[in-house]
């Protein structure tokens, strides 16, 4: 599949206004199409904003909207606005400027701000988004563990959308490895949703970044969770599908991918769950087959970071003692990430960001059913 184009040259103005930007998109009811209406018929963000304030908009499509729209930006100080969101800790990217995600300019209805938090990912680093099933099977979750572990200590980010699930397993394990994760929010970048993702945000704050296109205060809602997925597959040259039934929102992500010209990857599920029938349905449909980290590098043209393997006389001692303690563990012969986990005290994602590590360093061998012993490779 050929990559992305070359970034449309933004409007200038939405980084020289960006204050009155992000006045015209902090208004109610106001979308990328409405704003981007309002600045093809005025040019620029302060003359859209000084059009709204007038109170006589004439496009048909944002008529209903004039006159409440012109009410409240009478009242909106768009300097005071942007230092008081930034004063907050939320940071406002405009198209355009650094920290922008550079790929996402390519797409076809980009939006024209972004709201942050945390470190917005380097314009030249190697990302990979990584998307499935909310209700995922243990096999599902197991399987985005271990990719997104070892994905991320081959330097790749991992973007996906914070929800139950696979993207929570994903954005986990690349912390756990010690990696760069990305969360897009179909909702105002200060809204956790589902509430008991706080800590997980907390973790992405600190670690990577949270983006949203929708403004602070912005409640989830079923429209905008589509919306979401095409910055997903937008920020990134290809997306990994790693479990998905025929109806997953998973797969809206995939589409978008595929309109933009980017990767479509997808892990192959067992043929009787109802799980797998979207992922298996992309391949046959031509989504490249992933059963190992390294096939996500290759199908995105990266250069291939690990670790080649070792000979038994030449393994690694363990690095520390968490390593020495899953070794002590695995000296009893075969044993799942789950009992590992047990037996040593770790979270199962920790565990399995070590057990990643040590494959790689040949310091253990993975079975069936995923199941670890002590050995080369």
């Amino acid at each position: 599949m050929n990559g992305p184009g070359a970034p449309a040259d933004p409007n200038p103005f939405l980084v020289t206004e960006k204050s009155e930007l992000l006045a015209l998109l902090v208004l109610e009811g106001m979308t990328t199409r409405r704003a981007v209406s309002l600045l093809s018929v005025y040019g620029s963000p302060a003359q859209a904003l000084h059009a709204v304030r007038s109170g006589g908009l004439g496009e048909p499509a944002l008529r209903a909207f004039s006159s409440g729209w012109a009410s409240a930006a009478r009242g909106i100080d768009p300097g005071c606005l942007l230092a008081s969101l930034e004063s907050g800790g939320t940071r406002f990217l405009a198209r355009g400027e650094p920290g922008y995600p550079t790929l996402l300019s390519a797409i076809e209805d980009p939006p024209l701000g972004l709201f942050c938090r945390g470190k917005p990912p380097p314009g030249d680093a190697s990302l990979a988004a990584v998307v499935g099933a909310r209700k995922a099977s243990p096999y599902g979750l197991e399987v985005a563990r271990w990719l997104s572990a070892e994905l991320a200590q081959a330097g790749v980010g991992i973007v996906s959308g914070a929800a139950y699930g696979i993207d929570s397993a994903a954005h986990a394990s690349a912390l756990d490895a010690g990696g760069y994760s990305c969360a897009v929010l179909g909702c105002g970048i200060d809204v956790v949703y589902p509430r008991s993702q706080a800590g997980l945000y907390r973790r992405l704050e600190a670690a990577g970044c949270i983006l949203s296109e929708y403004p602070p205060g912005v409640h989830p809602a079923k429209e905008r969770f589509p919306a979401r997925n095409r910055i997903i597959a937008g920020m990134t040259p290809g997306v990994v599908v790693v479990e998905a039934s025929g109806s997953s929102g998973a797969l809206i992500t995939a589409r978008f991918a595929l309109d933009g010209g980017r990767e479509v990857m997808a892990v192959p599920g067992q043929v009787l769950s109802d799980n797998s029938a979207g992922t298996n349905a992309l391949i046959r449909e031509g989504a490249v087959a992933i059963t190992r980290p390294e096939d996500v590098l290759d199908a995105l043209g990266l250069d291939r970071l690990f670790k080649p393997d070792r000979t038994a006389g030449e393994r690694m001692a363990p690095a520390g003692p968490e390593q020495a303690a899953l070794l002590r563990a695995l000296e009893r012969g075969f044993c799942d990430v789950e009992d590992l986990a047990r037996i040593v005290g770790l979270s199962a994602g920790r565990a399995l960001s070590l057990l990643a590590a040590m494959e790689v360093e040949g310091l253990v061998t993975r079975g069936r059913g995923s199941r670890y012993q002590v050995g080369p490779r």
